[in-house]
């Protein structure tokens, strides 16, 4: 009989102390997504998957490439979107824009460090011009 409340009490106070650590890590995930956030300049390039008000286009645009090549132009643009929230319709949809177009930022993509540092190189290279 004491053994089995002994088990009980082990298992409760073992579940308690993953539940208080998994409620530990929640808040700091929100504040790091938050400050990714905050430190997003449309004067920079924005991170895919980030959607975008432009300047006289009605629909919102998804950008899912930047620093791209517009083969019937061959002209290179800043970015390259889709229609949101339709995505990918077929090439003939694609929205090819350069970022003093864009009017508001409604999303912010997903930012990793890897893509912290692809974009910060692109700048780089748009600026040596």
């Amino acid at each position: 009989m004491r053994t089995k409340y002994l088990f009980i009490l082990f298992v409760l106070v073992f579940s308690l102390i993953g539940c208080s650590q998994t409620q530990s890590n929640q808040p700091e995930e929100t504040k790091e997504e938050k400050v990714q956030e905050d430190e997003l300049d449309p004067a920079k390039l924005l991170p895919i998957g980030t959607v975008v008000k432009l300047k006289q286009v009605e629909k919102s645009v998804m950008i899912y490439g930047y620093n791209q090549i517009q083969n019937s132009t061959n002209k290179q643009f800043d970015y390259i979107g889709v229609p949101y929230p339709e995505g990918n319709i077929s090439p003939d949809y694609n929205v090819f824009f350069n970022r003093n177009l864009i009017e508001d930022v409604l999303h912010n993509g997903y930012v990793t460090d890897e893509d912290k540092k692809i974009r910060e190189e692109a700048d780089r290279e748009d600026n040596t011009y």
